[in-house]
């Protein structure tokens, strides 16, 4: 009896420390799990913000898009118009166009080129105490220095991070539907 009794406590021993062992295992187990679901957790977080980022690019991307093709296809036009029209245009044309017909005008007066190439004084040719080529000549070449006034605004706008949608209110090219709502999207 004493060895049956010396083998049941031997076992409850066994029993404890196999219990003991499965309930750190259980433990570890549960340990181990927890830290799965912590990182599946953040993995899952880290897909979602990607996912958000991901829609945003996609929505800047297009509307970087409708935006190029807006400036392609309407803003050169839009802007060309506004030169062709503008005021800096119209008083270069008739200051060149008055230049041009006074210098004609010298040329065609043989009798008055004559008689200022010989340094005579007749006062009903005037016109011939200015030289009118040089006068023509530089109104010419001021062409190259105008400064037109939308070309000037479309450079400021270009530097603003809304420049397109800016510059498209100022050129009267507005979607009333987009109005508020962003960029139109043209096609």
């Amino acid at each position: 009896m004493q060895t049956a009794r010396d083998q049941i406590v031997k076992l409850r021993g066994e029993k404890t420390k196999i219990s003991d062992e499965a309930e750190q295992e259980r433990a570890s187990h549960q340990k181990r799990e927890s830290e799965y679901l912590q990182r599946i957790a953040k993995l899952q977080q880290v897909v979602v913000e990607r996912s958000t980022e991901s829609r945003a690019s996609e929505f800047r991307a297009e509307e970087a898009n409708a935006d190029s093709k807006w400036l392609l296809a309407r803003s050169v036009l839009l802007i060309a118009d506004r030169i062709a029209k503008s005021d800096e245009l119209a008083k270069y044309m008739f200051e060149l166009g008055e230049a041009a017909y006074d210098h004609g005008r010298k040329e065609g007066y043989d009798e008055g080129r004559v008689a200022a190439e010989a340094k005579q004084t007749m006062s009903h040719f005037d016109l011939y105490k200015t030289d009118y080529a040089a006068r023509y000549a530089e109104k010419r070449q001021e062409y190259e220095f105008l400064e037109f006034t939308i070309v000037k605004a479309v450079g400021k706008l270009s530097r603003k991070p809304d420049g397109v949608e800016l510059l498209k209110r100022a050129l009267g090219d507005q979607d009333p539907e987009a109005e508020g709502a962003g960029p139109s999207h043209q096609g």
